[in-house]
């Protein structure tokens, strides 16, 4: 049976890893534990809010997982871009996202969930970060 794992935070300075470890309320969440007896993480869920408010602000926002539990070491993956209009300013609507995966991880270790955005503009963002674990 799938178990599902979350955590949320705010992006950090351009080309800066930031650690996203709290859900809420709840300021101790992260690293997430593997649950015991997960073989794989098989979805990733992604929801980011981000902000371009100066005409041309552009980014694009990788997710890094790593720690003890990433059974095969760091992996990285391109999550979202976003990008302001000519002479508009405003919130970039970006839908959730579902990805699938195939990543083998170790039970009851942990991960460490980090996001980076790109770009020439910090990004002013919020994320969630969910895990499937099968």
């Amino acid at each position: 049976m799938p178990q599902y794992r979350a955590v949320e935070g705010e992006l950090g300075a351009v080309d800066t890893p930031t650690a996203i470890t709290t859900f809420g309320a709840e300021t101790a969440v992260g690293p997430i534990k593997v649950p015991d007896g997960a073989r794989k993480i098989s979805e990733i869920w992604a929801a980011l809010g981000a902000h371009v408010d100066t005409a041309g602000d552009n980014c694009a926002v990788m997710l890094r997982l790593t720690g003890k539990g990433m059974r095969d070491g760091d992996q990285d993956f391109p999550l979202f871009g976003a990008g302001g209009g000519v002479t508009n300013t405003g919130t970039a609507i970006l839908p959730a996202q579902v990805y699938p995966v195939d990543i083998d991880v170790k039970p009851n270790e942990t991960i460490n969930v980090e996001l980076v955005a790109t770009g020439d503009t910090v990004l002013i963002g919020t994320a969630g970060i969910g895990l499937r674990f099968d």
